[in-house]
This record gives structure tokens, sequence and C-alpha cells, in this order.
């Protein structure tokens, strides 16, 4: 197991926000701490700072925001401050954008995604459909359609995880989501459980559900047993037609 923020995250640039949330620190539970201090920042300002012009119809900005230059931010979405966007940033149709959130530049948030208390490094991207919430996400990593990263313990108390030699851990914290280093992907429709960290160079397969801690550079899928029946063929009759002696 490894708490350490460089082992995690590297080639972090002073002009880059997340310097600001990691200068001084060691341990990548801290970056949570210091992203709080942050935000409360910009709720203190109680304005909307925008510049950008790039936004389309029925779009939603509540409470107080930073809005950096270039950001696109399609029909339909809501951005629920406080909230840190940087520059060119896109956001989706209908994405939501939740309390706590600070996004890099150039980070993409994808079609009817919601993204809560969630600190994503520059280039990352979540595709569509999918739920982040409380978590770390690094630069360049991708999370893909569907994803669920789940964020609140089962029992909604502290959350426990397990390391690579089955050691318990208690996190000490009862809402947290992923730590995702620089450079990884998972897949569309996989899952993740509350306190999951993910080292750098490491892909998560699609329908895949992980937790604890996934070293750097590894390859993650579960292995599948397809089974073949034999089906008897019946034509299927339209959708638009309806029998309801089929449904006593």
């Amino acid at each position: 197991m490894n708490f350490k923020i460089d082992y995690y995250f590297k080639e972090i640039e002073k002009d880059e926000i997340f310097y600001k949330l990691i200068n001084n620190k060691n341990e990548v539970l801290e970056i949570f701490d210091e992203s709080h201090k942050f935000i409360e920042l910009i709720k203190t300002k109680e304005q909307q700072e925008i510049y950008t012009n790039k936004i389309g119809d029925n779009v939603k900005i509540i409470g107080s925001v930073y809005i950096g230059e270039g950001t696109e931010i399609q029909n339909g979405c809501i951005i629920e401050g406080p909230v840190y966007i940087g520059k060119n940033c896109k956001l989706l149709y209908n994405a939501y954008i939740r309390p706590g959130t600070i996004l890099g530049s150039d980070c993409v948030i994808g079609f009817c995604s919601e993204v809560k208390h969630t600190i994503m490094r520059d280039g990352s991207k979540v595709s569509d459909l999918a739920f982040v919430g409380d978590s770390i996400i690094g630069k360049n990593s991708r999370i893909g359609s569907g994803v669920i990263v789940a964020n609140r313990g089962f029992n909604q108390s502290d959350i426990i995880i397990k390391d690579e030699n089955k050691n318990r851990i208690n996190l000490k914290r009862d809402v947290m989501g992923i730590v995702l280093g620089d450079n990884s992907r998972i897949g569309s429709n996989a899952t993740t459980s509350p306190g999951t960290f993910i080292g750098m160079f490491t892909w998560i397969f699609p329908h895949t559900c992980i937790h604890g801690f996934i070293p750097s550079e590894k390859k993650v899928y579960d292995k599948q047993n397809l089974i073949f029946l034999e089906n008897e063929k019946q034509v299927l009759s339209k959708s638009t037609e309806w029998d309801h002696t089929q449904y006593n």
C-alpha cells in the first residue's frame, strides 16, 4: 500500500492548479483537506468569475464559481458552486458539476455525467453517463462511459480497505471515491468501491469491479466464463404490438 503523492502523480508544474493543493504535502489524503480550504476561498468570495462566452442554452450556474477562458459549456449543463473550472475544459450536454469540484485545464466531462467534490488534473476525462464522487483523478487519465465510482460505504461507517497483503486499513473517513494515478484508465461500466487507490499507467478493463490498492503499471480484468445453450428459433413481435394476455 502506498499513500505517497509521488506514487500517483508526477511532473506537477507550478502553474497547474493541482500544485496549490499538493505544495508541502506528502500523502494523497492530505489533498482532500487542502481542496476544502481552496473551495472555501471560492465560496467566501460569493461571486461568479466567468471568463468564457462558450455557454450553451439552458445552462444553470448556481453559487460561487470560477470558470476559465476557452471552457465550453454545452446545453443543459448544471454547475453548482462552489466550483473551480480551469481553461479550455469541455462540459458536454447535461453534465452536472456538483459542489467542491476542482477541474484543471483541458478536462472533459461527458454527456449526462455527474462529478462531485472531485479534483481532476489537466487533460483528464470523464466519459458519458458516469458518476465520480470525492476522488482525485490524475493527469491525462480516463474514466469510461457508465463507470460508477462509489464514494460511500454500504453501511455508511468509516471506509476500511485492504492492502496487497490483505491487511485492513481504516481510512478514518466515511466518504471517499478513488485516487486514480496519472495516465491510468478505467474502462466502460466498471465499478470502484469506496477508497480505491490505483497507481500510474494502470488499465482497469471494462465491466470490472475493483477495490483496495491496485499497483502502478498493471492491467486488471475479470475472467469471464461464458455459457452457450441451445435456443429455439422464435420470431419476436414488433415493439409496437401489445398483448396483455402475456402479462397475466
